[in-house]
């Protein structure tokens, strides 16, 4: 898919990326920074927004949060879709923060800076968005999945070689792989909580 069909096909990109409360920051610009247990577009774990492109709109941003800038160091840890008009997906990239599309504090992939309005408007959203980053190394998508099953993962038996379970480590997305880390870490430290 070349731009110009992405410019007249893409209507919604879906943003998604591990949240980290010390990676990311809401600011208000009259209280300063949102202090609470609570934060816009969270859910288990994981910050997931939905912006309409043509708007600039932040579909699922709560009201009630008034202004805010929202600041978020995903680095590569990030999964960006764009979706048609009948919200089938386009194409998906992951890693790095597309910042010739999403608004950016430094211009190197590692940040995301939404001036978002309390209607859901995003102020600092591009006019004529830039989808280059999406036409190199996008994966072409036929369909979200929305089917996705939970296995129990608990009393599984795999006998895997070394290579072999590095393998599949190594196609998980980044964030899991850090968080497989650091708990292989805590369980051979002996810091288990």
């Amino acid at each position: 898919m070349n731009e110009r069909e992405l410019l007249e096909q893409a209507y919604y990109l879906v943003i998604s990326f591990p949240f980290h409360e010390e990676m990311c920051k809401y600011t208000d610009s009259l209280f300063g920074e949102l202090c609470e247990d609570k934060y816009p577009l969270v859910s288990k774990g994981m910050w997931t927004g939905i912006i309409e492109l043509r708007s600039h709109n932040l579909l699922n941003w709560p009201e009630e949060y008034g202004n805010i800038l929202f600041q978020a160091k995903v680095s590569d840890s990030g999964t960006y879709f764009l979706l048609g008009k009948d919200n089938k997906a386009l194409c998906r990239i992951s890693g790095y923060v597309p910042n010739r599309l999403i608004p950016d504090a430094d211009g190197c992939g590692d940040y995301i800076r939404l001036r978002i309005k309390s209607n859901g408007t995003i102020e600092n959203w591009p006019d004529v968005p830039d989808f280059s980053e999406f036409i190199d190394g996008a994966m072409v998508v036929d369909r979200i999945d929305g089917d996705i099953k939970e296995e129990p993962v608990f009393n599984v038996c795999m006998d895997l070689t070394y290579d072999e379970l590095m393998d599949k480590l190594f196609r998980l997305p980044k964030h899991l792989q850090m968080e497989i880390g650091k708990a292989l870490i805590e369980n051979a430290s002996g810091n288990n909580l």
